[in-house]
């Protein structure tokens, strides 16, 4: 199973329903034996939270009902799924693929558990937005240069991809902005990208830019 973290959006769950539609993690998370949470609220309080409830729902079902697992997170989200891949690891439950999309650890609990990547994690996918100077001070609010990635590094011996693309944060979750004018091209090099490394891990999964 998969499970789908999404990253912050409006309060209101019509609101954030409807901004979110398309963005990656939503896509993820209506595949098949896929479970989807939004993501947290600004200040990131539910962070930690939404990585327990990740992991109580994969420990809830049997093996034979769950298959490999396998998390999404697209910032604060991407960071709640490495919590819970940490989470899963206490329980010694492998997860077999990580896919974040610009994991961001702005949030206001459980700081630093996810810098690294535990261990217990095979594969992770990790598709970042450039830091590209000249994009940020055209676009320097909704670049959100300030935004740094967490999840940079993984433990043990798993398989780590990661590629970066120009464009808005928003861009790399699937949530482009219309006015940003690299946005556009940067969600479907994104979705692209990702849906090559699903291929690689023989998953029948297709993002749409």
């Amino acid at each position: 199973m998969i499970i789908a973290i999404d990253g912050t959006g409006p309060d209101s769950p019509g609101d954030y329903a409807k901004e979110m539609r398309g963005s990656f993690c939503s896509q993820i998370g209506r595949t098949a034996n896929s479970v989807y949470f939004r993501g947290p609220t600004l200040t990131g309080s539910e962070t930690s939270a939404i990585a327990n409830a990740a992991v109580a729902v994969i420990a809830a079902r049997s093996k034979q009902v769950l298959g490999e697992v396998m998390l999404a997170g697209y910032s604060r989200g991407g960071c709640a799924a490495i919590i819970a891949a940490r989470r899963l690891q206490d329980r010694g439950i492998t997860v077999h693929s990580l896919f974040l999309f610009d994991a961001v650890d702005m949030q206001t609990s459980d700081l630093h558990l996810s810098q690294i990547i535990p261990d217990n994690v095979r594969m992770v996918a990790h598709v970042r937005s450039a830091r590209n100077l000249p994009f940020w001070i055209q676009n320097p609010v909704k670049s959100r240069f300030y935004f740094y990635n967490t999840g940079r590094y993984l433990a043990g011996s798993g398989r780590y991809e990661t590629k970066s693309f120009i464009g808005s944060h928003g861009a790399v979750g699937g949530v482009p902005w219309p006015d940003i004018k690299e946005d556009a091209g940067c969600a479907l090099a994104v979705a692209g990208w990702m849906n090559q490394q699903f291929k690689n891990r023989g998953l029948r999964m297709t993002l749409q830019g």
